[in-house]
Formats: structure tokens, C-alpha cells, sequence
């Protein structure tokens, strides 16, 4: 049975989904497993949380919808592409900010027992996407 989920096409749903995910991950057992799974990650600073790109990435997604889905995260990430850029913490040129945000990531993962993956990236929204 093919199962066809509808990507997002804007920030709004973006957020949306990301505050449902912080809802689910306070109470859902399972969801909190799949934390360490998790590559890229998207920051709403406004709302102070985080969420990953193949649970926001999806029209009006809930926990059901993304366990159900079994996709790699590549179509999540192109739909948010234009609404975030990535950030990756460097030892050469280390930004607090972003040093900050990775620490503040992996104290929430840590809170469920998980650790961030080694290679996870944060995403922070564009200056130039605000509608």
C-alpha cells in the first residue's frame, strides 16, 4: 500500500508540528527511544524547542503518522530548506551561540537517557523567513 505524505510549505506548519512534537515527547515512551535516531534537528528560538526535520517536515504530522512513515528524512529536508540554514559547531571557529544550542540539544536528549548522534546538525531559521 503505497502511503504518499504531503511536505510542508511553510514555516507556520513547521512550527506547528514542532510544538506537537514537544506535546508527544513529554508523556511517549516510544517517541523518547527514537530521540538518539534523530540527524537534523530544527531550532525555533522563539518557542525555545526543538524538533527533527522528519517529524516537523510533514503536513499536520502526529506521532502515528511519523512512525507509520519510513522515509530518510531527504524530502523532510528539502521542504525545510528555505525557511532554515544549518549550523555546525567548529573547533577552529567556535560560535558560543551555536556551541550553546548543541549543549541545550543534548541536555534535553539526556533527559530521556539519549545522547545526540555524533554527526547531528541544528538548523536555525533564516533571517529572511518569517512569514
Amino acid at each position: 500500500m503505497e502511503h504518499s505524505r504531503q511536505v510542508i510549505s511553510s514555516l507556520p506548519e513547521a512550527l506547528e508540528n514542532a510544538v506537537r512534537f514537544q506535546d508527544y515527547l513529554k508523556n511517549n515512551g516510544t517517541l523518547q527511544q527514537k530521540l538518539s535516531q534523530y540527524t537534523h534537528w530544527y531550532y525555533f528560538e522563539k518557542k525555545n524547542i526543538f524538533a527533527p526535520s522528519k517529524f516537523i517536515g510533514y503536513k499536520n504530522n502526529s506521532y502515528h503518522s511519523e512512525s507509520a512513515h519510513e522515509g530518510d528524512g531527504r524530502e523532510t529536508e528539502k521542504a525545510l530548506a528555505p525557511f532554515f540554514r544549518k549550523v555546525v559547531r567548529s573547533d577552529v571557529q567556535p560560535d558560543i551561540y551555536v556551541n550553546e544550542l548543541y549543549t541545550k540539544l543534548a541536555a534535553l536528549l539526556s533527559k530521556y537517557g539519549k545522547k545526540l548522534k555524533k554527526n547531528a546538525v541544528i538548523h536555525l531559521q533564516k533571517e529572511n523567513s518569517r512569514k
